[in-house]
């Protein structure tokens, strides 16, 4: 059996939940406190439980071709700032937990601790359907022609220069 990736809480949610560690999960706000990339922090992407590393949204590292590779980083390095409770079994064991050490979790501090999950972002190809309707045109008609007019002033202009040269 895998064990879960446990992950040291920030002072601010120890003092809260009288909780020390917590298992990480997809969705929870991290920040590393350790090594080189000391002070970056983001939203977890992803957990490997076999090896034991977690990936940070934003964290990257550059290969020697020039392309990016994700940044697996060791639990240690790391402390969960905001905790994704969108699962209810997530939010039970914390209760409990909390409950074990005679704190009482009232909604205010489990509403602190929650990450905000971000507003879906909506794609900006797609174009609504009444601009594309209006603009290609229907079955039998033709396109539109290119502005003759533009193509007539151009021609004026020439030979205006032209008649500025002679």
């Amino acid at each position: 059996m895998i064990n879960k990736v446990k992950i040291t809480l920030s002072k601010d949610l120890r003092e809260k939940l009288k909780i020390r560690q917590f298992p990480v999960m997809k969705g929870d706000l991290v920040e590393v406190v350790k090594g080189g990339r000391k002070g970056e922090g983001g939203k977890v992407s992803m957990v490997d439980h076999r090896h034991g590393m977690i990936v940070i949204e934003g964290l990257n590292i550059a290969k020697a071709d020039g392309k990016e590779k994700a940044y697996e980083i060791a639990p240690e390095k790391v402390v969960i700032k905001k905790l994704d409770l969108s699962d209810s079994k997530r939010e039970d064991r914390l209760k409990a937990l909390a409950a074990a050490k005679d704190v009482s979790l009232t909604e205010e501090i489990i509403e602190e601790t929650k990450v905000i999950p971000e507003p879906e972002e909506v794609e900006e190809n797609q174009a609504p359907e009444n601009e594309t309707e209006e603009n290609s045109p229907q079955e039998g008609e033709e396109a539109p022609e290119e502005n003759e007019e533009s193509e007539s002033d151009d021609n004026l202009e020439e030979e205006k220069e032209d008649d500025n040269e002679e």
